[in-house]
């Protein structure tokens, strides 16, 4: 086991406790990056993590992320963790409320890990999971997870329920059980909340409650691949879209299979009949990747008041070791998207709120041979396209890109080998390399293509054949790198676009 004392050797219960000079400096360092976001939501200062609590009330979107935000200091290196709020009232803008939750009760004193929320006797009911240890006075420390409630009132103010709802560790299972994510339906709660057999292996276990408050294990979500759920499977949602049943969840430990399954871990769906709330059976078909590019984890999703679902992630897998960790911070979050189902796969757009971000626009069509640039200025784009190939195009978009071109993020449409590749090796500042730089899937490019990039000042989500397939990614570039290219190899490729310039979303508060 790891010997964990030096990790929490400066372990402290709230922000309060921390001189304000440490504050103050860890945003002041924050505030002198490169690479900050312009439409993303990204940690003010430390380690952002897992979005939480996803959830309309009181006539307001309210996220909650997991948040380190001392994670960066030094001499000391504080251990602080907890829930950072935001609220909207449109899923853009943000109104920061600063820290929801600190690890500051007995349960959750060695953090509070992720949950989610649901509207229940006109409060908002959070469901999270509190991580402490047992055997801190050896070098031996076991986890101990504890599911636990909490009520926030119409005022934004946050009581922690002073009893657990499920006690760890559950007979069967590691002390790795965590992220409940509740729903309702007919009148009582459920939640799926992810797990580890003590064989190693990763599922999902289903849960029921009449009042939040006392819960009842159902089992586990039994599925036609559970054999094959890694050693681990955090984040689970459950919903139910077009009549389908829909489960989304991140095992850990998969091994690489063709093109599947590259990054250190994986954000996967699956989707069949819904789930039977009695057994937990759930005849889902063989899981797919939700995004198959570099930097995408832990997904959470909520129903809009006008009947849409939404998600958000953490645009991320863990590492912790891109270029802002030299500024003090990491971690951001994808701009939320909507979902729709066909019964085989998901799909996936950017929210239609994205359209009240448009500063200016650009509209045009061209038949591509050789070089040429179709753009530059800021990087914050929303840009659509419409592509022809020819049977023999290599269809080259570069996005991030030097006067020269020496320097871009590249995307490229092979009518050969039908087959769309993203290539990331000369983006800019290298990291993650060990999970590869380039994603691919393979596509018929014998129609037209539909593809929409959303292009951040670090970062690019690109969704292709109207989001059914997905890749998104962190790239670090010099300010330098604010043009767009496009060339066709072989044969000429007709492309139609339009090029959205955004505005920065609204960040007040804390």
């Amino acid at each position: 086991m790891t010997d964990r004392r030096k990790e929490f050797r400066n372990l402290v219960s709230n922000l309060s406790s921390v001189p304000q000079n440490v504050i103050t400096e860890q945003k002041k360092r924050v505030g002198q990056s490169p690479y900050r976001q312009q439409f993303h939501l990204e940690s003010i200062m430390g380690q952002l993590n897992d979005p939480n609590g996803f959830s309309f009330f009181a006539g307001y979107y309210h996220l909650f992320y997991q948040s380190f935000p001392l994670k960066f200091t030094q001499n000391p290196t504080y251990f602080e963790q907890g829930w950072q709020h935001l609220k909207s009232r449109n899923l853009i803008d943000w109104q920061d409320l600063g820290q929801a939750m600190a690890n500051d009760t007995k349960y959750d004193q060695y953090g509070v890990y992720s949950g989610s929320a649901i509207q229940a006797n006109n409060r908002l009911f959070l469901m999270y999971t509190g991580n402490s240890w047992i055997g801190t006075n050896t070098p031996h420390w076991h986890r101990m997870p504890t599911q636990l409630g909490a009520w926030m009132d119409r005022n934004d103010c946050v009581t922690k329920l002073k009893s657990p709802l499920i006690k760890g560790r559950i007979k069967g299972y590691t002390g790795h059980f965590r992220d409940p994510k509740i729903f309702q339906k007919k009148g009582i709660y459920y939640a799926v909340i992810g797990a580890q057999k003590t064989n190693q292996k990763g599922t999902v276990l289903l849960y029921k409650s009449q009042d939040l408050l006392t819960w009842e294990k159902i089992g586990e979500v039994k599925t036609n691949f559970d054999k094959n759920m890694g050693y681990m499977c955090e984040c689970p949602d459950y919903f139910e879209l077009a009549h389908h049943g829909v489960l989304l969840f991140c095992p850990q430990g998969l091994n690489t299979k063709n093109n599947r399954f590259l990054n250190q871990y994986q954000a996967c769906y699956s989707i069949g009949q819904p789930l039977n709330l009695n057994t937990g059976l759930f005849t889902g078909t063989e899981f797919n990747e939700i995004d198959q590019g570099f930097d995408f984890y832990a997904p959470q999703t909520m129903l809009t008041p006008d009947g849409r679902r939404v998600l958000i992630a953490w645009m991320s897998i863990l590492n912790g070791n891109d270029p802002t960790v030299d500024y003090d911070y990491t971690g951001c979050l994808t701009f939320p998207r909507e979902l729709t189902c066909d019964g085989k796969y998901l799909y996936q757009k950017p929210i239609d709120e994205i359209k009240d971000l448009a500063i200016a626009q650009l509209i045009a069509e061209k038949t591509v041979r050789q070089e040429k640039k179709i753009a530059e200025g800021r990087n914050q784009r929303d840009l659509k396209l419409t592509i022809k190939c020819g049977s023999k195009s290599i269809f080259v978009l570069d996005l991030f890109s030097d006067d020269k071109n020496s320097k871009h993020l590249r995307l490229i449409l092979n009518a050969i080998k039908n087959r769309f590749i993203v290539n990331r090796a000369n983006a800019g500042a290298n990291f993650e390399d060990e999970y590869g730089t380039e994603r691919s899937c393979a596509i018929d490019l014998s129609k037209k293509i539909q593809l929409r990039i959303l292009q951040d000042t670090s970062s690019a989500e690109i969704f292709l054949e109207n989001g059914k397939y997905v890749f998104t990614m962190r790239v670090f570039t010099s300010i330098e790198q604010n043009k767009i290219f496009v060339t066709s190899l072989n044969e000429a490729t007709k492309i139609e676009y339009e090029i959205n310039c955004l505005r920065a979303i609204k960040r007040t508060g804390n």
